[in-house]
């Protein structure tokens, strides 16, 4: 059986300004509707972390991602203390709260994080903290305790109010103050300065997540390909594991940072690739894990389920992104719908994810094809699952 990991895939969705036409995705629509649905994984580091024979994996906020991806980032390099992520990240400024944003579309080069690290580990040095970059934009920090705290993942606060996240428990003061005194730290170096005049974000402070030493890996159920290998913690749970696996793992991410980017072209086109790859390992047993809650599980003798009808994926807070292919309206045909200005991620009054929805349509009147509006929405039955984080 295939496993194929995709987290956010199917939302929170972003929100876009302009309209946009939704794409046609029949692979992924068939397999919501004929598919056997099962509960899953929250969160994409839990996924990974049961596949891989990790059976009580803990929440993905509690789970120590940090050294595996260290070990992947270090070339196998092995830390006796324990680790922390520690990624950069510009905290843009939202009239009373600050938004953070990684350093995706405008990595530092190795130089630049060669300076940062030497400023930070200069200064705090007598905290017994240690800055790491064995790659340009994934840093780690190295303690001698492990945490009494609870970090919250950088996925999960991207283009939102840090205020929201920040670390929870016993050691939280202490934490939260050095949050603080790295963006002052930061604030004053001549580096930020030097990637401003050159039109870049300039690196505001860190984010920490993950904490833990090496765990024990079983393994003995999945084997990764050499695309889920990229994935900094994938190659270190494989690196880990006890034994090697014979299932084929596979993971999708494209869509997931397409939604946490508010690009809307961008998800348009890495749905329609995942859906052509979708399609291809439907003629297999798979397993897709969209990292929320829920498992779909698929054989192919599941294409003979006629009368489970293709299921659509709708916003919620907002406009609705449509594919009408049930009975035919009075406006005619089942037409492509629009997908446009629905609230989500990083805007959000309190800060919070927005959910997504898999909707059928009514039967009853659509409306005009001019005015597929909150209208069409009414005429439309709904089911709520709550949405998935990744890291």
């Amino acid at each position: 059986m295939i496993h194929l990991v995709a987290p956010a895939l199917l939302g929170p969705f972003p929100r876009f300004v302009e309209a946009g036409e939704a794409p046609p995705l029949p692979a992924l629509e068939r397999l919501l509707a004929r598919a056997d649905r099962e509960p899953g994984p929250v969160g994409y580091a839990t996924a990974l972390f049961r596949l891989f024979g990790i059976a009580d994996a803990a929440p993905s906020d509690s789970l120590p991602t940090a050294p595996l991806c260290h070990l992947a980032d270090s070339g196998g390099a092995e830390e006796p203390r324990c680790l922390l992520h520690a990624d950069p990240v510009h905290l843009r400024p939202d009239q009373d709260r600050l938004l953070a944003y990684d350093f995706y579309r405008q990595p530092l080069g190795p130089g630049e994080a060669d300076a940062f690290v030497d400023a930070f580990n200069a200064h705090f040095a007598d905290d017994g903290l240690a800055l790491l970059a064995p790659h340009p934009t994934r840093w780690y920090l190295a303690v001698e305790r492990m945490p009494e705290a609870r970090f919250q993942p950088l996925a999960e606060i991207l283009g939102r109010n840090i205020d929201l996240f920040l670390p929870e428990g016993p050691d939280a003061r202490r934490w939260r103050a050095w949050l603080n005194e790295v963006q002052m730290l930061f604030y004053g170096l001549p580096h930020n300065a030097e990637r401003e005049a050159r039109g870049r974000m300039p690196v505001s402070g860190l984010w920490f997540s993950g904490p833990g030493r090496l765990p024990q890996v079983p393994g003995g159920r999945v084997r990764p390909d050499a695309a889920a290998l990229e994935c900094p913690l994938v190659e270190g749970l494989a690196a880990r594991a006890e034994r090697p696996g014979d299932e084929p793992l596979q993971v999708a991410q494209a869509p997931g940072r397409a939604v946490l980017e508010a690009d809307f072209d961008a998800w348009s086109a890495a749905m329609q690739d995942f859906d052509r790859r979708l399609d291809e390992l439907m003629t297999e047993e798979l397993r897709l894990y969209t990292c929320d809650g829920c498992a779909w599980h698929w054989k192919p003798a599941h294409r003979r389920r006629f009368w489970r009808r293709r299921r659509i994926v709708v916003l919620s807070g907002g406009m609705a992104l449509r594919r009408k292919e049930s009975s035919v309206g009075p406006e005619g045909p089942p037409t492509a719908g629009t997908f446009s200005k629905a609230s989500g991620r990083g805007f959000s009054p309190d800060g919070l994810p927005w959910g997504y929805v898999i909707s059928q349509p009514q039967a009853e009147g659509h409306g005009s094809s001019g005015s597929r509006s909150r209208r069409s929405l009414r005429h439309t039955r709904t089911t709520r699952i709550l949405p998935g984080s990744h890291r």
